[in-house]
């Protein structure tokens, strides 16, 4: 991971003396108490509306808006690292709840077997942009290292996800996904749980659990931070485009 001065630098004084809380920005705090509880929402089973062909059952924390909203956009696109733990406590919980409600999963925990758990990829250019891989880092935080296998990679650039529609979204994503040669190995009939941040449309859910499923993995389930939410004018819950 190559060095970058400023940003970490930012990261080290986030995690030493935070100057004010991620959320709502009190003082003397990464993440206050009443923001705190805002994360404690959930854990609950979530689907997009519409919800694409193949979406696995996914379990969520609170919505995605308001101090969750500002706390993951400084997590993830400002460097507060200091974050990383109480996030992944709220993804662990969502992890815990997704196992426990699949038969196949939670069977493989009982007798001692293998259950992988896969992040979400991010872009390369993402990637070297941050200098850190977000969502890899808050799967390990959750569940240790050692249960993490990093095999989802995209194997074709995509549009930036922000803004698009569910449709633009699902064809963005159709066929980028791809998964490497020593995870498909590792992953043989072996349950998987893929980790992200944010459910949106569902998309990359989708597409994560496609390809694992193409690769002779066992059954997926997928455990999130948050997940986006609007309501039409028919009282129907529907997803909301990542601003």
């Amino acid at each position: 991971m190559p060095w970058r001065p400023g940003a970490d630098l930012s990261a080290l004084l986030d995690l030493l003396a935070p100057s004010a809380c991620a959320g709502c920005g009190a003082p003397a705090s990464s993440w206050c108490a009443v923001c705190a509880a805002q994360l404690g929402a959930g854990p609950r089973p979530w689907r997009p509306t519409p919800c694409p062909p193949g979406f696995p059952p996914t379990w969520t924390g609170p919505d995605y808006s308001g101090v969750v909203r500002a706390g993951l956009v400084a997590w993830k696109e400002h460097d507060r690292v200091g974050l990383t733990a109480a996030l992944a406590a709220v993804v662990g919980r969502a992890l815990s709840a997704a196992v426990s409600a699949s038969d196949e999963h939670r069977s493989a925990v009982e007798a001692g077997r293998p259950v992988a758990v896969l992040p979400a990829p991010s872009a390369r250019r993402s990637t070297r942009v941050r200098g850190r891989s977000p969502v890899l880092d808050l799967a390990r935080a959750a569940v240790g290292p050692g249960a993490v296998v990093p095999g989802l990679v995209l194997g074709r650039p995509v549009r930036d996800q922000a803004g698009l529609s569910a449709a633009d979204r699902a064809g963005n994503l159709a066929g980028a996904l791809a998964l490497g040669p020593r995870a498909a190995a590792r992953l043989a009939g072996v349950p998987c749980v893929v980790v992200d941040d944010i459910v949106t449309t569902g998309a990359t859910l989708t597409e994560c659990a496609r390809v694992l499923r193409a690769a002779g993995a066992g059954p997926v389930v997928a455990a999130t931070v948050a997940a986006t939410s609007r309501h039409r004018a028919d009282g129907e819950a529907a997803p909301r485009p990542l601003p």
